[in-house]
């Protein structure tokens, strides 16, 4: 078995068959790679539609459990996978096709561990998007790299679905995402890369993400922006522990160092952001935050680090917003007045 491709699935059933159906027009036989999904614990149709796919398709495979959270769910997945290489997809999201043979051969032949390629981002409702703009994908440039020097030259993406990743790397290293907390996606990835010898990025158009109203990451909910700030804490956290677990003689440390500081600086930024916006924490929740934050050594944030915005934007924000959330008089002013402000 190549590849597996594994899907965790709640209350997609308006997406499903259109990810199947990039799924299956692929260039790889069905003895080839297998896709797994673990429903968690959906309220729609969505499972039903997976089980007669799965009838008519031996290598579908539906596994069901209660609603437990996304992590919970390809942590089952990948628990289940039998493929050489595996490959985290969201159910909302779709591929081009005739694809998935290129990438497995690019990442067969070059005995990487972990493979980026392209994504196009499409409005929820546009006209579906199945053909590649890459031509003879066998004559891309492949440039091997270990992780860390990866994330030098390259950054890192939070999304798991950038990657195909080679099983037996996440369960020699114990890689999984982390359960009950959001932002497992940029955990997972920045633990995967600096257990990495042989990473590569390759110019292939691959993947299809959708931008759909009211998902997670676009929902105006208060509980769900909670947990947004609670998830930038925690990631800001494994940061952290990250950097002070790197090889200190690597010659790239000090730019991979600044690179997840950047994250980090990023993520308090947005954390601030989000707290005035939806008017979500009281002066000592914000106060307790902002403490932690300083253990880690994210707060207050420094301009010269990076991460925040990009060109004029980030100049802007650091000139400006940046001095006056790192000013707490300023920063609990702001919040005094978001309160007392009518919300829209």
């Amino acid at each position: 078995m190549k590849l597996s491709i594994l899907i965790p699935l709640y209350n997609k059933e308006k997406y499903i068959e259109r990810c199947f159906k990039s799924l299956l027009d692929q260039d790889l036989s069905s003895n080839e790679y297998e896709i797994i999904i673990v429903d968690d614990g959906s309220k729609d149709s969505g499972a039903a539609i997976v089980a007669e796919y799965a009838e008519k398709h031996a290598n579908i495979h539906l596994i069901k459990q209660q609603n437990q959270g996304p992590s919970v769910a390809r942590n089952k997945c990948l628990e289940a996978a039998k493929g050489d290489y595996v490959y985290f997809l969201d159910a909302d999201d779709y591929l081009a096709t005739n694809v998935l043979k290129a990438v497995i051969e690019l990442a067969t032949e070059h005995e990487l561990d972990v493979l980026e390629f392209n994504t196009k981002e499409k409005k929820e409702g546009s006209e579906l998007d199945f053909d590649s703009m890459t031509q003879n994908p066998q004559n891309l440039p492949v440039v091997v790299m270990d992780g860390i020097t990866y994330v030098a030259e390259h950054g890192f993406r939070n999304e798991a679905w950038r990657y195909i990743v080679k099983r037996s790397l996440l369960e020699d290293a114990g890689v999984k995402f982390i359960e009950g907390t959001l932002y497992e996606d940029a955990i997972f990835t920045a633990s995967l890369f600096f257990k990495a010898n042989r990473m590569a990025k390759v110019d292939m158009d691959v993947h299809r993400y959708i931008v759909v109203e009211n998902s997670i990451v676009t929902s105006k909910d208060r509980a769900h922006n909670l947990k947004f700030i609670h998830g930038m804490v925690n990631a800001i956290e494994h940061f952290h522990s990250l950097i002070k677990g790197l090889d200190s003689s690597h010659p790239d440390y000090g730019r991979v160092v600044k690179n997840l500081k950047g994250k980090q600086q990023a993520y308090v930024f947005a954390l601030i952001i989000r707290t005035l916006k939806y008017r979500l924490l009281s002066f000592k929740e914000l106060k307790q935050i902002l403490s932690k934050l300083h253990t880690f050594e994210a707060y207050p944030m420094d301009p010269k680090i990076g991460g925040i915005g990009e060109g004029s934007t980030g100049r802007l924000y650091n000139m400006t917003f940046v001095p006056a959330f790192n000013n707490k008089t300023c920063l609990y002013l702001g919040m005094g007045l978001m309160k007392i402000m009518p919300s829209r």
